[in-house]
């Protein structure tokens, strides 16, 4: 990818999340580019490939983000604190409406972009626990592929479902307790001791 084809991904992701991926057309794009269509299609040769591209790049600036935040914590119970706390500034953020929208009208990229959430978010959770387990943080005998595997269902099944509102799932009560509850499960009390370590200073 060039740096010219990089800046438009750059300015379109900007009003994709702005206004919703099926209301912006084209034409929007190239006259908020201030560039002519012809140019743009040179670049992609659809509004499908610019939508393609556009999530390829979100997903990669997403993991990159998490996987440089890891790097930078000194234990697996950090770890874990800072991925949720990643996880809640993104659910902030995040644009349902380009759910919405990739879902109805791009179906195949947004069963791409959700294989490739699942596996990076698998991948994390279950390296955690085998750091965790390894500092002597979580217990030796936790099945850490189930472990990941149900963290998976529990962050999915949370904003799919009706039964938490989008305002409670958003408080700083409803963080604390899916964070308590996850680590509490599969620590020791060496683990415990640590995140409340780590909690009294948040």
């Amino acid at each position: 990818m060039n740096p010219e084809q990089l800046e438009i991904i750059n300015r379109v992701k900007e009003m994709y999340f702005r206004y919703g991926i099926k209301s912006v057309t084209m034409d929007d794009v190239a006259r908020e580019l201030s560039i002519s269509k012809k140019t743009l299609y040179q670049h992609f040769s659809d509004k499908e490939k610019l939508v393609d591209e556009v999530v390829k790049v979100l997903l990669v600036e997403k993991t990159g983000i998490v996987d440089k935040l890891i790097s930078e914590c000194p234990d697996a119970i950090s770890e874990m604190v800072t991925i949720h706390q990643f996880m809640d500034k993104m659910s902030r953020e995040h644009s349902y409406a380009m759910d919405n929208d990739l879902r109805k009208y791009y179906p195949v990229t947004f069963n791409q972009i959700v294989t490739n959430k699942r596996s990076h978010m698998y991948k994390v959770a279950i390296e955690n626990i085998q750091r965790g387990q390894k500092e002597g943080f979580y217990r030796a005998e936790v099945n850490g592929e189930i472990i990941a595997k149900t963290v998976l269902v529990r962050f999915e099944s949370s904003f799919d479902s009706c039964i938490f509102t989008f305002e409670e799932m958003l408080t700083k009560e409803f963080f604390n307790e899916i964070l308590n509850y996850h680590v509490r499960g599969i620590a020791t009390p060496k683990g415990i001791k640590r995140l409340e370590e780590i909690l009294a200073t948040l």
